[in-house]
């Protein structure tokens, strides 16, 4: 058993400039506190828990291996929307303090809860953002190993937004040895000491169908994790995935996407995030759309589309106060990952994209130092909005194309 003894107070001021407000949560291996910054922003804050069920050694090896990895995922590879921000990282003695961002919002398992389940579009959007994070793992060599609804954050207020909030049990390659079990989520070869990327698949498929609001209504009352081991036997699914929740009109595709995700073969499933990603919006081959006030046009999956001003451009845009490009940015569709790219081509006012809250910079434009070079490729999603230029400070948007994937 685990206790909770909580060493930071009330008002105390940690790593120069964090200041506690309160205990957000305790469990077995870490304290999280809700602390805020100098600027007055929210931040969480967590610490080892010395009272927890594990020796502090490992308590303090985990969270220091949390840091290191959400570091890098923010400050190597960009970062996610999808996964929560890194802050900061540092010690009082031997005690390591991580700081992150302070999702606002609810837990996705007691929202689930709350709510009885989630109806199929928000169910839907919520299983293609969290498949999107696991590609996004998976293409950087990452294992998560412990993805399940407790180990989400979601904010209803933001268009069902969700978020990752703990990569403590994260590994690098195939896992082997020490697993993470919880039952009903954990897929068969965890009991052999194996994991591997179709093992996060089957964690995902086992959040998704726990968290869809149940065809038999007694078991809204119940928890994720009380549901998914009645979906889940020994011998796999009780029954079709969307005859035991209501999958609504994406029956066919999460039928078809779940039975895949939750074979007890690993061997059978999607062999990672990216491949199942890839599956659950495969509309994204077929075709692709741009939004503009009452302008709409096509993206051709085999041609590349230059967006800007003039005849030049493939799509272009009236633009009053000369702040795009002759070619400000181009949109390809990419065969062998089956998703859309987005760069710019060297733009002085920047491109960025505006998705679930966050402004995702694609370039920042090359402002005083010009001419520019064209920036990285970065992934488009359905629901997207692309930001042509935007003011440097307060990163006003000039103009804001929306993209959209399937038949619209």
């Amino acid at each position: 058993m685990s206790s909770c003894q909580v060493p930071l107070r009330r008002g105390e001021v940690v790593l120069g400039r964090y200041v506690i407000r309160g205990v957000l949560g305790c469990g077995g291996m870490g304290i999280a506190y809700l602390a805020e910054d100098r600027g007055g922003r929210k931040v969480v804050v967590k610490q080892p828990n010395p009272g927890g069920n594990a020796p502090i050694d490992l308590i303090i090896e985990k969270l220091e291996k949390e840091a290191e990895f959400l570091r890098e995922i923010w400050n190597k590879y960009g970062g996610h929307p999808n996964i929560v921000k890194f802050i900061d990282f540092g010690h009082i003695g031997a005690t390591p303090l991580l700081v992150e961002e302070y999702v606002e919002g609810d837990n996705l398992a007691d929202y689930v809860v709350k709510t009885g389940g989630l109806d199929p579009d928000v169910g839907y959007n919520v299983a293609v953002q969290l498949a999107d994070a696991l590609a996004f793992l998976h293409r950087i060599g990452t294992l998560h190993r412990d993805f399940t609804p407790d180990n989400v954050r979601i904010q209803p207020h933001n268009n069902y937004r969700v978020v990752l909030i703990d990569f403590g049990t994260v590994e690098r390659g195939k896992g082997q040895g020490t697993q993470v079990v919880k039952p009903g989520f954990s897929p068969p070869e965890i009991i052999r000491g194996e994991f591997y990327g179709s093992s996060d698949v089957y964690m995902w498929g086992a959040t998704v169908l726990s968290i869809l609001r149940p065809r038999n209504a007694q078991l809204a009352r119940l928890t994720p994790q009380q549901r998914i081991t009645r979906y889940i036997t020994p011998r796999g699914l009780a029954d079709g995935p969307c005859n035991l929740v209501d999958c609504g009109r994406y029956e066919r595709k999460l039928s078809h996407v779940l039975s895949k995700a939750l074979d007890p073969d690993y061997r059978k499933r999607f062999s990672d995030g990216v491949e199942l990603r890839n599956a659950l919006v495969q509309v994204a081959r077929s075709r692709a759309h741009l939004f503009y006030n009452n302008h709409k046009w096509v993206l051709d999956p085999d041609k590349k589309a230059t967006v800007a001003i003039g005849k030049r451009a493939d799509i272009s845009l009236d633009d009053p106060y000369g702040y795009l490009e002759e070619r400000h940015v181009e949109i390809k569709y990419d065969e062998g990952s089956d998703t859309w790219l987005i760069r710019d081509l060297g733009s002085v006012n920047g491109t960025a994209i505006r998705r679930y809250g966050n402004f995702i910079v694609v370039s920042p434009g090359c402002r005083r130092t010009c001419p520019g070079t064209p920036s990285k490729p970065v992934e488009l999603q359905d629901g997207d909005e692309i930001v042509l230029a935007f003011s440097e400070v307060l990163r006003l948007p000039y103009i804001v194309l929306k993209f959209k994937l399937g038949n619209v």
